[in-house]
Order: structure tokens, then sequence, then C-alpha cells
């Protein structure tokens, strides 16, 4: 049993809900009854099978909050100077022709990850007025690796035929037999590339919607304790990756947000509802209010499950880390960033690439050429630039390949907000970097053309 965080389908048949509590009844956590969510169950089993591992995960969340909580005020400014470029490499792992899913979902589930995370989502406006002071953003570029390992020129998905040992169980989390070599798909190396795996997680009874592992392995950690680098990274079923999955088991789903989810739980996210003892357990995060349970995907707004110190907010429904409708899913907060941003840096240190993205000029000058955003980065035909200056500014863009040849350049005169659309369906699959220039300062940020 490895530790992993789950998103289960409450829609399969009680029998089969059954049939698996049958199977797993060695498991105590199990035996006293199944939750939506068995995080913290299987936590606590792999805790029993190497004991110390859950101490030793509950270390690491303590330690990067406490780096978090310590930079908490400068966090926002060095994060606003730089993009964080992660590569993500997807393993389609098919049992069957409808798992064996299209590149357009993968593409989809990319600019959904990066519209929530950076928080560019159009729906983010739909946040209770309550929430909006404690919205988060994260600079973090998803994209799909462009060379794999031994630097060869990649599109960042694999697809694989799965053959599961035991055909009965297909792919499950409990085996997480869908990162074996020979029954699924091994992983690329997940210090330097975000493993993702779709897969056919329903061929268990039970039906999941994904799962994830936490960062493990930090200097202070004990080798008594388990742990796989090898398995770290994100398992979704394919039913549930990208926006509007032609496949999808519940409407509920469409936005493309399980993966949000797991991958919140990748960076060192718990739970809103902290999995157990309702209204005393937390998920250590004081500017998510404290919970009673998960919402059980509704999006019931009268809903006040505990009574919060100070301010009593009421659930936060709005939360990617609950299990709410995702139709009501728009953010993380604040101090969900910063968790994630930390784990990146202490946890996570080889996995992404930086690019400073202001200031070629003086320091104290440079603030006057924020302001600018790209979107998305991972793209057909369309990409937007978000312009919104103090005041008026004369700027030149320029795209260019990777080889530095100019691709398309434009001059906006006198632009104070805009949002700028281009058309780059003519350009050939590849690597592009933007460039918005006012003659006094810089902005680049790279575009991958599919």
């Amino acid at each position: 049993m490895k530790s992993l965080f789950l998103i289960l389908n409450t829609k399969r048949p009680m029998k089969k809900i059954f049939l698996l509590l049958f199977l797993f009844s060695s498991l105590e956590q199990f035996s006293q009854g199944l939750k939506i969510c068995a995080s913290y169950e299987v936590i606590k089993e792999q805790d029993r099978m190497h004991p110390g591992y859950k101490a030793m995960v509950d270390a690491n969340f303590t330690a990067v909050k406490s780096m978090a909580d310590a930079n908490r005020g400068s966090r926002a400014v060095n994060a606003a100077d730089t993009i964080y470029h992660i590569p993500v490499v997807v393993h389609v792992v098919r049992l069957a022709t409808e798992d064996n899913i299209p590149d357009s979902l993968i593409y989809s589930q990319i600019e959904v990850l990066n519209r929530d995370f950076n928080h560019r989502n159009d729906d983010s406006i739909q946040t209770r007025n309550a929430f909006k002071p404690l919205m988060g953003r994260l600079n973090f570029d998803f994209f799909l690796a462009t060379t794999d390992p031994l630097g060869n020129p990649s599109t960042g998905i694999i697809r694989k035929l799965g053959a599961p040992a035991i055909s009965l169980f297909g792919f499950n989390a409990f085996s997480d037999n869908v990162k074996d070599p020979v029954e699924g798909d091994a992983p690329w190396p997940t210090d330097k590339y975000l493993n993702v795996w779709v897969c056919n997680l329903n061929t268990i009874p039970l039906g999941l919607l994904g799962y994830a592992y936490p960062p493990t392995g930090a200097a202070n950690w004990d080798a008594g304790s388990y742990i796989d680098s090898a398995q770290q990274g994100v398992v979704i079923d394919y039913t549930a990756f990208g926006r509007n999955n032609p496949y999808i088991i519940d409407p509920g789903i469409a936005p493309g947000r399980t993966a949000v989810h797991e991958f919140g739980h990748y960076f060192g996210l718990r739970h809103i509802w902290a999995d157990e003892a309702a209204c005393v357990e937390d998920d250590g995060i004081s500017d998510t209010p404290t919970q009673g349970d998960q919402t059980n995907f509704d999006c019931d707004t009268s809903k006040n499950s505990c009574t919060d110190i100070g301010t009593d907010y009421p659930d936060m429904i709005e939360n990617y880390m609950d299990y709410s409708n995702e139709f009501c899913q728009n953010m993380f907060t604040k101090e969900q960033a910063d968790i994630m941003f930390y784990n990146l840096q202490m946890l996570r240190p080889n996995l992404a690439q930086k690019t400073v993205v202001y200031g070629v000029g003086i320091a104290d000058e440079k603030v006057s050429f924020k302001g600018i955003s790209v979107y998305p980065t991972l793209t057909k035909d369309l990409v937007y630039l978000d312009l919104n200056f103090d005041g008026e500014k004369n700027i030149h863009y320029s795209i260019t390949d990777q080889m530095g040849r100019s691709m398309k350049s434009e001059e906006i005169s006198q632009v104070k907000s805009k949002v700028e659309k281009i058309d780059v369906s003519s350009f050939p699959s590849g690597i592009y970097i933007i460039n918005i220039s006012d003659n006094k300062h810089l902005f680049h940020q790279k575009m991958v053309k599919n």
C-alpha cells in the first residue's frame, strides 16, 4: 500500500462499493466504513506498513508552512517577477478504445490548469465577496514536455496499451499498477517532469476519479520511512481528464478540475475539510475556513458546517480542494498558493525552469512595467496579451521562434488597458517566445504552439 490522495466517484452502484470493501477488508480503516476520499486512511495504512511515514509527511508540511509564513510578505512580489515553467508528460495507458483520449482533451486540460493555478479563470468573478480578499495565484506555467529524458524532441504525450496482471482490478490506486513498466507505463524522471497517468480507474468496482502523492523526501526525511520517488505524480481517470470530456460520468466535473484538485495534492495541499474530526481537524492553512466535511458535489452557498474563531466564514465551496461541484469551484487561497510555491521550491526543486518576466531597466523602475499576462501558453490558434498599466504606454510586441527568427510583430500605441488577440494558427508546432517592450523594460513569455 502506498500513500495516496483519492477522489472517489460516488455515482457507481452501491453493490460495487460493498464488493470493494470486501476485497480490502484487511484495511481497518475501510472496515469502519468508506468515505468520499480515502487519502487520510491510506496515509495511515502506509504509516502502519512503514512506521514514521505519516510523521514525516506532516513534518514536511510543517517545514514548508513555516517557510511560507516567514516569507508571506515577500513571496507575492518575488513570484510576480518570475514564471515557473513546469514540464508535464501525460502517459495515456489504454485498455480499450474509449480510454485512448484524443490530444485535444489533453491540450484543454493543460489550459484549465494554467488558468486555474494562475487565477485567470473567467468564473473567478463568482467568488463570494467574503472570500475575494483571500484569492491566491501562482505563476506556474504547465506545458507538455518538448524533449524526452534523452533530449529527443517530444510531444509530451505517450500512448501505451496497458496489461494489468489481474484483469479484475485493472488500474487501481491500491496497487498503483498504472506506473508499472509492464502493466502500465514507467514514469519519466519524477524530479524533472510532472508525470500524469490517464487511464481507466473504474475497472475497480469502486470507481476513482484520481489520486496523487504528496511531496516527500526532504533533507530531514527518515530513511526508515518508506519513499519511492518513481511513484511521484498524478493519476486521473480518463472520464475526468480535460474540459467537457465526452466520456464524462457526472456533468459536475465538466470543467476539468479533477486534475486541478490532484495537482494541488501533488504540490502539498490537503483537503479543505482535513478528512477527520469534523470542525476540530484542520488543513493547516489559516485562510481556509474550518469545514465539517466535504461538500458532496453540490454548490450550497448557505452551508456553514463549523463556527470559525474570529470571522465565521461559510464553507468555502469555491475552493479547488473541496469536493464541490466543479462549476462552483474557482479559487485557491493566498496561503494555499504559498504552500504550493514553497513545496515547489523546497521539495520539488528541480522540476521547474524559471523565467524572469520584468526588468532590463533599473530595479525601482521595473514596477512601472507590471500588468502583463499572456494566455494560454499552450495553444493551437489564438494567444491573448492582457495589458493593464498604470498609465498609457507605447509598446512593441514580437514573437520569435527558438532560433530567434521573427514570426510576427506589431506596435500598439497609447495602451493602458487592453486585451490584444494574436492569431498564431499559421505557425508550425513548436516553442516560441513572446517579447513585449516599451523601449525601457522587457517582458518575455514562452508559448507552445501545437
